[in-house]
């Protein structure tokens, strides 16, 4: 077996990627991986299928197997969630003045009121997924984005092939959503969750021989209007507007990255109060820690938070 190589970072998906504990073979698959999931996925590039998809007015669009498969995962999530989770609130961000890199945000104009909910949610989106070909077909007016999903969701199956392939460890972190695994008797890796009112972390995390860690927060990609109001990019879909509750920060340790996003999301749109409960019916074997407006850190019972500077991977 090829020797450990020193830990790697690159930018990808609009965030730093850190791989530690693989070999250069494992590095190098890992981060073409996320490569392409960049390319097939971004809402900035005009040929990514994502913007080919929601520039086809409803026709049907050749994308890539990957599209096909973390749009149907999404979907199974939107559903799952009674549509609390929503992979098409796009156009609401291009309405929030989110419609290029984030690190091109600045100042946007005010945005127009989000145009009205039907009650109870109204009927949910037609997407027609054809696997075969491979194709998508949104209806009229539909705009995917899946976001923050699709980079845990590519983590996890970057993960899920090193580890096939037979990598003892490894770790692979994008911007703190975080899949990592190790043998029998291995030591834990040890990570820290930041706390985004604080320079020191909320605590640190060793983690199982098989996880996955996800933090969703309104204080990491926040920008202003021209009118002075606050804007970030987690938008609740029963009112087309940023996320308002009192949680600041959701992290949650799962089984599956792209889970873990789906819950964190959902902890921070429903808030420190009515969130856990709303998980532990989801997922039970979930732990999470949120952090609120307050800096009150909260955390599941079944969590082991140190308080601790963390170790490096």
């Amino acid at each position: 077996m090829a020797p450990e190589a020193r830990a790697v970072r690159d930018r990808i998906m609009g965030t730093t990627v850190l791989v530690a504990g693989l070999d250069a073979t494992g590095q190098a698959a890992v981060l073409g991986l996320l490569r392409e999931a960049e390319r097939i996925f971004s809402r900035f590039t005009a040929d990514s299928d994502t913007s080919r998809v929601n520039a086809a007015a409803g026709r049907p669009t050749r994308v890539s197997p990957l599209f096909t498969a973390a749009l149907a995962e999404a979907c199974a999530h939107q559903a799952a969630s009674g549509g609390l989770f929503d992979p098409f609130l796009a156009a609401d961000l291009v309405r929030l003045g989110y419609d290029r890199d984030f690190a091109a945000v600045r100042s946007v104009p005010a945005a127009p009121a989000a145009p009205p909910r039907p009650a109870g949610g109204g009927a949910p989106p037609r997407v027609r997924i054809d696997h075969g070909v491979p194709e998508v077909a949104l209806s009229p007016g539909l705009a995917v984005d899946l976001g923050g999903f699709v980079k845990g969701w590519a983590v996890q199956r970057a993960a899920g092939e090193r580890m096939r392939a037979g990598a003892p460890r490894g770790l692979i972190d994008a911007g703190g959503d975080i899949a990592a695994w190790r043998g029998p008797g291995g030591a834990p890796w040890r990570i820290g969750v930041e706390h985004p009112l604080d320079t020191a972390p909320a605590g640190v995390l060793a983690l199982p021989p098989v996880a996955a860690v996800a933090t969703s927060s309104v204080v990491r990609r926040g920008w202003r209007d021209t009118a002075g109001a606050r804007l970030h990019h987690i938008v609740d879909p029963r009112t087309g507007a940023p996320a308002d509750s009192d949680c600041l920060q959701a992290t949650v340790l799962a089984a599956d990255l792209a889970a873990a996003e789906v819950y964190a999301t959902c902890l921070v749109l429903l808030g420190t109060g009515d969130g856990p409960a709303w998980l532990a019916g989801r997922d039970p074997a979930a732990a999470w820690i949120t952090v609120d407006r307050d800096g009150r850190v909260r955390r599941s019972a079944d969590l082991d938070l140190h308080h601790e500077g963390a170790a490096r991977p």
